[in-house]
């Protein structure tokens, strides 16, 4: 026997069956949209019934927990402690629900279940500083600062976000700096320079040079100028050996080229101006003056192929001293000073010398070489012979020039300087 099935029939009742799915879509879609509404004014009324109209939202159960967790004036641990579960069963793969009932169950005095919840966060998330962040804190809160220095590493080599946060951190736990290297800052070259900076903004110079021998002895590549702070640092603690050292790092390492002008006996680096200036260490530094341009010269110059140009604009009676260099010398030592250096229409009765003086006690020592004005048809010899001091170990050379006391005062014109040299005196 067949039954048939009418055309007619079957497709009124195709079109109630999609009516019916629908209908159950639209109520799913607008209940899920009411929800969505409710939870975006976050009150516990709202996100209760944003709860209700979507269950299976952990969001929703999350936010709800939050408020009931930290609301001033209706606390509820309890409830906040079952939104959260909720959460972790709707979504099990989230670490944040996860570390939100873990800090429910530590406001309610259940340190172990709070502990397990946040190594359940770790395997998580072992590599996400946001989530590695709120679990050092925790270890280091319950006094267990070996785990909490494994954490705060994991925080470092992600992100330089709270780099200095750690280190002081870590250093009020645990005042040893041994202990912090090792375990705590990752073989990371911007971090070991961050917390290298750390310990110099704290004074801290001991500690620090085991930091730049890990720095030093690695394999990573870093810019040089990295290390400007560390060696000014250790010139304003009167430690210019020290600071030497790592200039002399820096060179054997190969990231600064040794200056021709500074091999042999000549003490001043890059005399000749063949490089360009950087700007730090023992190698020229030039500060910026308004009215004053100083800088490199290619088209004259006395040894190929390039001198120091500094040019006046006359609108000043400058005190000029801003093209310098330190330079490492030997106490009670004769030494010798000659360079070259030409001028053009320098205005005043005052013009450019070149000057020696003991960076730390100028009393011991501060020499000048004769100063040239007007215009020099040639390079001009400038030599000037200097003992230094009993406890002299560092000095300052530089271009200087000092304020004219006559009316007409105003420098303009410009000058050159090349083949700069510092050699101990022959006895």
């Amino acid at each position: 026997m067949q039954i048939a099935i009418r055309p007619k029939a079957a497709r009124w009742l195709l079109v109630v069956v999609e009516l019916a799915i629908l209908v159950v879509l639209l109520v799913w879609v607008g209940k899920s949209w009411i929800a969505y509404m409710l939870a975006n004014k976050p009150t516990v009324g709202n996100l209760e019934r944003a709860v209700k109209l979507d269950p299976a939202s952990a969001d929703y159960h999350m936010r709800l927990g939050s408020l009931y967790e930290y609301s001033p004036i209706d606390m509820q641990l309890g409830k906040a402690e079952e939104n959260f579960r909720r959460a972790t069963l709707l979504d099990s793969y989230d670490p944040q629900a996860w570390l939100d009932l873990a800090a429910a169950l530590q406001f309610q005095g259940r340190a172990d279940e709070a502990e397990a919840c946040r190594r359940r966060v770790d395997f998580l998330a072992p590599n996400l500083p946001a989530y590695q962040w709120p679990i050092a804190n925790f270890y280091l809160l319950q006094g267990n600062t070996d785990e909490a220095l494994g954490h705060f590493k994991l925080v470092l080599a992600g992100t330089s976000q709270y780099d200095n946060n750690v280190f002081d951190l870590a250093w009020k736990a645990t005042d040893d700096a041994d202990k912090i290297l090792q375990e705590l800052i990752p073989e990371r070259v911007d971090t070991e320079f961050a917390y290298l900076n750390f310990l110099l903004s704290r004074h801290r110079l001991d500690e620090a040079q085991p930091v730049w021998m890990r720095i030093l002895n690695g394999s990573a590549e870093f810019p040089a100028k990295d290390t400007s702070i560390y060696i000014d640092s250790l010139i304003a603690a009167h430690r210019a050996k020290d600071a030497y050292q790592v200039w002399t790092d820096l060179q054997n390492r190969g990231l600064i080229r040794s200056s021709s002008s500074s091999s042999g006996t000549n003490l001043v680096f890059d005399g000749e101006f063949e490089d360009e200036f950087l700007n730090f260490g023992f190698a020229w530094r030039i500060s910026p003056v308004e009215g004053v341009y100083a800088g490199l010269d290619t088209s004259t110059y006395h040894s190929p192929s390039h001198s120091l140009l500094v040019q006046f604009s006359g609108k000043d009676n400058l005190q000029y001293g801003h093209v310098y260099q330190y330079v490492m010398v030997s106490p009670k030592q004769a030494y010798h000073l000659q360079a070259l250096m030409k001028t053009e229409g320098i205005t005043t009765d005052s013009g450019p010398r070149l000057e020696v003086y003991d960076a730390y006690d100028q009393a011991a020592l501060d020499k000048t070489t004769e100063d040239l004005i007007g215009t020099t048809n040639a390079w001009t010899t400038l030599t000037l012979d200097f003992v230094t001091g009993a406890k002299t170990q560092m000095i300052v050379l530089r271009l200087k020039r000092s304020p004219s006391l006559k009316l007409d005062n105003l420098i303009s014109g410009k000058v050159w300087l090349d083949d700069v040299r510092i050699t101990p005196a022959q006895k």
